[in-house]
């Protein structure tokens, strides 16, 4: 039985940032997208890539090897301040 990539990606996301609560997980096509609070990017990323290439790997290893699943972290846009006064 292969386990949804979304609900694993959600559950493995929210096992390592501080605000799980947050944790916002799509898919569109064969992306698997993550969306966490600001400033956890950095805490989903880990050491080097480390933690998000291990989710990924999971997320591979527990979904059909045909839908060719990629997990990517959709980064909050920066506001530019110069446009609010």
């Amino acid at each position: 039985m292969k386990t949804d990539p979304v609900d694993l990606t959600l559950f493995l996301a929210q096992s390592v940032v501080d605000q799980p609560s947050l944790v916002r997980v799509s898919r569109r096509g064969p992306t698997v997208v993550v969306r966490v609070g600001a400033g956890e990017e950095g805490r989903l990323i880990g050491r080097q890539g480390r933690v998000i290439q291990a989710i990924r790997t999971l997320v591979r290893a527990a979904s059909d090897p045909r839908d060719r699943l990629n997990v990517d972290l959709d980064a909050p846009a920066k506001r530019d301040r110069r446009n609010f006064h």
